[in-house]
């Protein structure tokens, strides 16, 4: 059995991509993943690369990064390093590293016995963050250089959606193949909208720049059916304590504890309509196609959201539910108030047709196909 190596400096214990990558393909190859927290799964091999935090040797290793020492920079960091110890001598096919950060180590520890390489950029790198200075004081040059320098080194590369794939295409002549999001599908049933009382759920990490506040907001011009609760995992308390003092003075607003990843679906298809009002605040951001909007559809929730391009293109050809035409609060508001029981149990009808044909499956067929001409 061919041995794979997939490499995420994330907790793939909470990494939805990674895991859907790892869950599928271990019944075709020998799987050894690597990353932060062990993902806990049957039947498959786990490195821990992790480092205990130290804050003064972060801040003094950005140094390099300031004066353009990128290979020095790279090489140093301790999980790279964790990394290249523990891998060097393991034998592997094929790697998948997932994000640009893993790449030179994928194409280092690959040197030594001709494995492939496919490189799962997930979203367009050099811009990842481009709305904070400091991230583009750091990091966007670096990353820039990392592209230029290594993508197309790889066997294949992947990234999340089209609008993201053609601009790596335009700024720097790749050819991505577009594995979405798209997450398994999960037969649960229909949950009809019955009541006068319409709950809206929304799930994710509390960022700034997602702007959370502005879904609060929109709880001001609701009418009284509608309930919002946020199931939030965050990085930043002082945002997320924001968000919560915000949702504090609203009757319509509550905080509920997270899910395990792996329950998201089956706990948000008691709700009726999965929100996600996603300012462009960065390129990511305004080309999104996030697990949540795959999440929303396998729970069979109307959705309701800002006008995303890519999640906006999916909502519209599927019927799923309602994309309005900016990214106010009150828009969508008054958007929410014109939807009947009867548009939201229709909507919820036709997310569970879309389930059928906007899961995991076909993305994770194609890509073993890949994986197999690879390594044929």
């Amino acid at each position: 059995m061919k041995q794979l190596t997939i490499i995420s400096l994330s907790n793939l214990k909470k990494d939805p991509r990674v895991k859907r990558q790892i869950n599928y393909l271990k019944t075709f190859y020998s799987i050894r993943c690597v990353g932060f927290t062990d993902p806990e799964i049957d039947g498959v091999e786990f490195i821990d690369v992790s480092i205990p935090f130290n804050k003064l040797k972060l801040a003094f290793s950005y140094l390099n990064l300031l004066v353009g020492r990128y290979n020095q920079f790279y090489w140093k960091q301790k999980e790279i390093q964790s990394a290249l110890n523990q891998l060097k001598d393991l034998q592997s096919d094929l790697f998948i590293a997932n994000d640009i950060d893993v790449l030179p180590l994928c194409l280092e520890l690959a040197r030594s016995n001709a494995a492939k390489i496919i490189f799962d950029a997930h979203e367009f790198s050099p811009l990842e963050h481009n709305d904070s200075f400091l991230w583009r004081l750091l990091f966007k040059n670096y990353k820039t250089k990392l592209i230029l320098k290594y993508a197309s080194k790889a066997n294949l590369m992947l990234t999340v959606c089209d609008g993201i794939a053609k601009k790596y295409t335009t700024d720097f002549g790749l050819n991505p193949m577009v594995i979405t999001n798209a997450a398994n599908y999960v037969d649960v049933p229909i949950k009809h909208t019955n009541s006068d009382k319409i709950r809206l759920i929304h799930h994710g990490i509390a960022m700034p720049t997602r702007k959370i506040e502005n879904m609060i907001e929109m709880m001001d011009f609701v009418d009284e059916r509608f309930e919002l609760e946020l199931m939030l995992v965050h990085s930043k308390s002082a945002y997320y304590n924001k968000l919560q003092e915000m949702a504090n003075t609203r009757k319509n607003v509550k905080f509920i504890a997270p899910v395990a990843t792996d329950d998201i679906i089956t706990f948000t298809s008691n709700y009726d309509i999965g929100i996600y009002l996603l300012e462009p605040t960065n390129f990511n951001n305004h080309f999104a196609l996030p697990n949540k909007l795959f999440e929303f559809i396998q729970a069979r929730l109307t959705i309701a959201i800002g006008p995303s391009p890519e999640m906006a293109k999916i909502v519209k050809e599927n019927n799923l539910g309602i994309v309005t035409e900016d990214f106010e609060p009150k828009t969508m508001a008054l958007a929410l108030n014109k939807l009947t029981q009867n548009d939201i149990n229709h909507y919820k009808e036709n997310a569970a047709n879309a389930a059928k044909r906007l899961n995991s499956e076909e993305n994770m067929q194609q890509l073993k196909k890949e994986i197999d001409k690879l390594l044929s």
